[in-house]
């Protein structure tokens, strides 16, 4: 009984650990302060990576097109993942479009080939399903006035406020941001980050770029941070269990070239963050089970754990009517299903587009 005290508590423990006391840690110790000039307006190469977005990319050039930042220090590239569709023809029509068509390899093969053509001192990712705010760039771009940055992180917001997403990706900024002020944001969004050209690392195909790139550069000596007032908007996902699990999938794949950095003693570590925000999380569907299981062995001779075991069942059944807590579920069995897959050794480099 001992035992299934302690393993009880543990697992609880880190459960209360990744989900509230980690954001009061950042949060209680000292964070950096960056510099910020809105008339700092770098050069900018926008990299937008398409694969089979016929019914996107229009409206995506389109907007990229008509973003306030100065024209004669824009340059957008197009690098299309091999589309089978009508994409590379749309994207024709558009003049100062800069179009690379490629053959599939995925997304972070694709950015990596765009990479290369690129002129500019400042990179930004992006993807063809999104619309950028008008001054999202100039957003960007005034945090690379200071030299210690390397990687910016925009915000991506959903069109349908109603999203289950929603209360959880509020929940996510908040860490964003705490982790931000240490200069150690743990990856960026793929639809909206800025990287220095200087500072980029052309990554291995199965690694997820805006996951590994900034890890990479964090390690380098640059810092990585979040900008909040820089808006990417887009429909909110239809698919949550499908797409979290290749993004877990793939974060998992891409742990093996992190390895020094998770080192506790290493320079740059960045064991704390990832341990905290990365790792226990995508552990959480097993430490959920284990309290469940444990509380029920726990609960015959103890009421404390009977009253638990009531609470469990209670939010896991409240998920049935409550969209947040529906979608929390959603999120840790797509986690417990990408680790099966990363125990299994199944890769993925490609995606699908699901709309």
């Amino acid at each position: 009984m001992n035992f299934l005290l302690f393993i009880f508590w543990i697992s609880g423990g880190l459960i209360i650990y990744t989900t509230v006391i980690y954001y009061f840690i950042l949060k209680v110790l000292k964070q950096n302060d960056y510099e910020k000039n809105e008339q700092y307006l770098p050069n900018i190469s926008l990299i937008i990576c398409t694969y089979n977005e016929e019914k996107n990319v229009a409206v995506k050039l389109e907007n990229t097109l008509k973003l306030d930042y100065p024209r004669e220090k824009l340059q957008v590239i197009l690098a299309d993942d091999g589309s089978t569709d009508t994409t590379v023809e749309i994207a024709n029509g558009f003049e100062l479009v800069e179009i690379l068509k490629l053959s599939r390899g995925g997304k972070t093969h694709a950015q990596n080939e765009a990479v290369k053509k690129a002129r500019n001192e400042i990179l930004v990712f992006s993807d063809a399903n999104n619309i950028y705010k008008n001054d999202a760039l100039i957003k960007l771009s005034r945090n690379f006035a200071d030299k210690k940055v390397g990687v910016v992180c925009g915000e991506l917001q959903y069109h349908h406020k109603q999203s289950e997403e929603n209360a959880y990706w509020r929940y996510e900024v908040a860490i964003k941001e705490a982790e931000s002020k240490h200069g150690c944001l743990l990856g960026a969004n793929g639809s909206i980050y800025a990287v220095r050209r200087d500072a980029y690392i052309s990554l291995p195909i199965d690694s997820i770029s805006d996951h590994l790139e900034p890890i990479l550069i964090y390690g380098n000596g640059l810092d990585v941070i979040y900008e909040p007032e820089a808006i990417a908007l887009e429909d909110a996902p239809d698919e949550v269990l499908s797409r979290k699990r290749r993004i877990i999938l793939r974060s998992l794949g891409s742990m093996k070239y992190i390895l020094p950095l998770i080192n506790p003693f290493h320079k740059r570590s960045i064991f704390i963050p990832y341990f905290s925000h990365k790792l226990i999380r995508w552990f959480l569907p097993f430490l959920f089970l284990t309290c469940f299981i444990t509380s029920l062995f726990l609960s015959k001779d103890n009421s404390f754990f009977r009253i638990l075991i009531f609470l469990q069942v209670g939010f896991y059944s409240l998920g049935l009517i409550h969209s947040g807590i529906r979608y929390i579920i959603k999120v840790n069995i797509a986690s417990a299903m990408a680790i099966v897959d990363w125990v299994l050794g199944k890769k993925q480099t490609t995606w699908n587009v699901i709309r």
